[in-house]
């Protein structure tokens, strides 16, 4: 499709720019407003390169009434999201190169894949990570680390591939409880998690790479005491890189005293001053990506009493409108920071090619996030029946234009 785009604000991170002004887009190509080319108002839009997304889960392969391939492509597109990752976690988990191989063959380009750690995800017997290397973008089993000696024969063995490992730190002696430690969680009588399960799996990870010196990716970071351990461990110069999830950034535990099995999030809701420490990290830099952790649950599975919901909710949709009205908006978070994170970060994470598409989002219009307005299969979010302000309302890629309503 060839078009100019008049009066939008246009956010372009790699050049640090955050200017109103008119674009064209032409096979493929951003660049300057032509004449020739069909007009479209965009005062009021925000236009910037398409989203990555650093790390998210499908139903397919093995619980496809979950999610499938296509719908979560489908649901990204639609929140804005032009290039997804893929966790290993599915049912077979992508631990060997046929696994990988059929998923890429159901999957567009679009979707990048992260390969298992060890067999089946579970922390035992690892995989084949010389014959898996070219068909993945890094490694991770999405699993708190249980045998720290195999961890570091992981960063050994994968050193020479040049492929990030992806840990989530939490130490499971302490990480017993479905919500983080506080006198709210105490009130409401649910377990609880002190923030220590992080930090000291977060120490222990550390002098892992500051052993091994390979490349590691601290996913799903929560608390501030993480937060200045990784902001330590960027200015000795160890090859660390963090993200935070949009959850993370958009609830907190004071929701909990609804008990909604929606909010249920691994890790926990985190406080304020943990809150607080997140915003900083984004804008110092410390934290290097936003992730959306899109995880699709069935009605069935996720509608249980709180102590035993499985954690996670859907995302991809309803990303880009959250941090945009939650933070940008009130002026907690500039624009282009949080453009960044969801762009520069996890290509620079993933050591993906630049990505050559480009989207619009119209921050002011209101949409009922509904069965009938998602893209995913799954409706398994806290915001189900409520109205948000902010909608994606075209992508471009380089060989096409996908309206917004996907039809």
């Amino acid at each position: 499709m060839k078009f100019t785009l008049t009066g939008s604000r246009v956010l372009d991170p790699s050049q640090n720019s955050d200017q109103v002004r008119d674009i064209s887009w032409q096979e493929g190509v951003l660049g300057e407003p032509q004449s020739s080319l069909p007009l479209t108002a965009g005062a009021g839009w925000v236009s910037g390169p398409g989203l990555v997304d650093l790390y998210a889960h499908s139903g397919e392969p093995g619980y496809e009434q979950r999610e499938t391939l296509a719908s979560l492509v489908k649901a990204g597109y639609a929140g804005g999201f032009t290039q997804l990752t893929l966790l290993p976690d599915t049912c077979p988990a992508l631990d060997q190169v046929s696994s990988l191989r059929l998923v890429q063959s159901m999957a567009p380009a679009t979707l990048n894949v992260l390969g298992a750690m060890t067999k089946g995800c579970r922390g035992e017997h690892l995989v084949e990570f010389g014959e898996m290397a070219d068909w993945v973008a890094g490694f991770t089993d999405n699993q708190p680390i249980t045998n720290w000696q195999q961890l570091r024969h992981v960063l050994d063995y994968v050193r020479p591939f040049n492929k990030p490992i992806f840990v989530y730190p939490r130490d499971q002696r302490f990480q017993q409880g479905v919500a983080q430690e506080s006198s709210l969680a105490l009130a409401l009588g649910l377990t609880t998690s002190p923030a220590l399960a992080e930090t000291s799996a977060l120490e222990t990870l550390l002098e892992l790479v500051r052993l091994t010196g390979t490349q590691v990716h601290v996913m799903r970071l929560a608390t501030a005491g993480g937060v200045a351990l990784m902001r330590r461990a960027k200015d000795e110069g160890l090859p660390v890189t963090c993200s935070v999830t949009v959850a993370q950034l958009i609830h907190s535990e004071e929701e909990l005293v609804t008990l909604d099995p929606l909010l249920r999030f691994e890790p926990p809701l985190g406080n304020k001053i943990d809150h607080q420490a997140l915003l900083a990290g984004l804008r110092d830099g410390t934290i290097d990506a936003i992730a959306t952790d899109h995880t699709p649950w069935t009605y069935a599975e996720k509608m249980v009493p709180f102590t035993q919901a499985p954690a996670g909710a859907i995302m991809l949709e309803l990303a880009l409108p959250l941090l945009w009205s939650q933070l940008v908006t009130p002026g907690h978070l500039e624009a282009l920071t949080l453009w960044r994170a969801l762009t520069m970060g996890p290509t620079e994470i993933l050591r993906l090619p630049s990505n050559p598409s480009w989207i619009t989002f119209d921050p002011e219009q209101a949409w009922q996030v509904s069965a009938e307005t998602l893209h995913s299969l799954s409706t398994a979010t806290p915001w189900l029946g409520k109205w948000l302000k902010g909608k994606v309302c075209g992508v471009w890629t380089m060989h096409r234009y996908i309206a917004s309503t996907l039809e």
